[in-house]
């Protein structure tokens, strides 16, 4: 069945743009068990502001409408302030956690990267708790790993085995000592570490930023990721890799021909996944594609535009200007109950950072 774009629908944009400014981005989606879908951003008064801080909002029509977001806590840090960015994900017994990274903001007017010397400012590791179907949550508890700083920008995933993953780099934007991580937990969010790499260079110049994973047939795992050569300051293809251990050890990693960077995947079916990417650099616009991965493969069988925009390109100079320069991305694919699929992202529009999202039948 080829698939459609059925529906194109706006989940959180600025109610009063004349009076305050409100940009929503970084969005990650759940499904509750009662089919409500869950919705984790992030509403600063500008892309990298200080005041940056994570919402939920839920949709209980399958997607075609969003409750008012309603932030996810409240705390207030001394002496500075910190910019959460969680993504949510529902664990087997019924709880979810939100997992993601929290960057230390000295005052409103310190950037997150600074422009000269490429210094980012400290990141700690966060997650939040929810046991009420994301009614409140928990103050984000930081958590370290061998002490790194992780670009957990994606959602973890829970395994069958009950085993949480996330795929994250360590994060610094040198231009050597950059790889690809799987972190785990056993217990249900509580404690992690490192349980192996899934990509690295014997220089270490090539970077995996926004890594997304999905699990796969027999314990396996497909992690997706933008590489970007430090070196070249250049953007590569997506690249893709597999595990048959449930991410223990990895095979060596694909290059997908597909010349984008933010992306996302999902299991649809008997080595069939779906994926999303993000193109910043023309031909430019929002793209899923079903993809065979049959024996270790990524053969591309149908794709379907989203939207296709050249004024959402991004400056590709430097990652610095790449970053500064970003209007959409972080876009995310759910299964609904009723066999559509949700897409979701962040994206510049009207003058405003708009969280949107589009149903798609397959």
């Amino acid at each position: 069945m080829e698939m459609k774009k059925k529906e194109e629908i706006i989940v959180y944009q600025n109610p009063d743009p004349l009076l305050v400014s409100r940009q929503g981005i970084f969005p990650g989606v759940s499904l509750l068990p009662n089919n409500d879908l869950l919705i984790i951003f992030s509403i600063g008064q500008a892309f990298d502001s200080s005041d940056q801080r994570p919402y939920v909002t839920k949709s209980k029509d399958n997607g075609r409408t969003w409750s008012t977001p309603m932030q996810l806590h409240n705390h207030i840090y001394d002496n500075h302030e910190e910019t959460d960015t969680l993504k949510p994900l529902l664990l087997q017994n019924g709880s979810l956690i939100a997992t993601g990274y929290a960057f230390i903001r000295p005052d409103p007017l310190t950037p997150i990267v600074d422009p000269i010397s490429f210094e980012v400012l400290p990141l700690k590791n966060k997650i939040s708790f929810s046991n009420d179907n994301g009614e409140s949550w928990t103050i984000p508890n930081s958590f370290s790993v061998l002490e790194k700083p992780l670009e957990l920008s994606g959602p973890c995933i829970q395994l069958s085995s009950g085993r949480i993953l996330g795929a994250c780099p360590p994060f610094h934007l040198g231009e050597n000592g950059h790889s690809g991580w799987i972190i785990y937990s056993d217990d249900n969010g509580k404690t992690w570490s490192k349980l192996s790499e899934f990509f690295n260079t014997p220089k270490g110049e090539i970077a995996t930023w926004e890594c997304r994973l999905c699990e796969i047939d027999n314990n396996g795992v497909a992690v997706i990721f933008w590489t970007y050569d430090n070196v070249k300051k250049i953007n590569l293809n997506n690249h893709i890799v597999y595990s048959h251990d449930g991410g223990e050890s990895f095979d060596t990693a694909i290059d997908t021909g597909v010349k984008a960077q933010a992306s996302n995947l999902m299991w649809l079916d008997k080595n069939i996944i779906l994926t999303i990417h993000s193109h910043r650099e023309f031909p430019t616009g929002l793209i899923i594609r079903k993809v065979n991965i049959e024996n270790n493969k990524f053969e591309i069988l149908e794709e379907l535009d989203l939207f296709k925009d050249e004024n959402m390109s991004s400056d590709s100079t430097n990652i610095t200007k790449q970053f500064g320069s970003l209007k959409f991305g972080q876009p995310s694919l759910v299964r609904l109950k009723n066999n559509e699929i949700l897409a979701t992202c962040w994206c510049y529009e009207n003058n405003q950072h708009v969280i949107k999202s589009f149903i798609v039948s397959k």
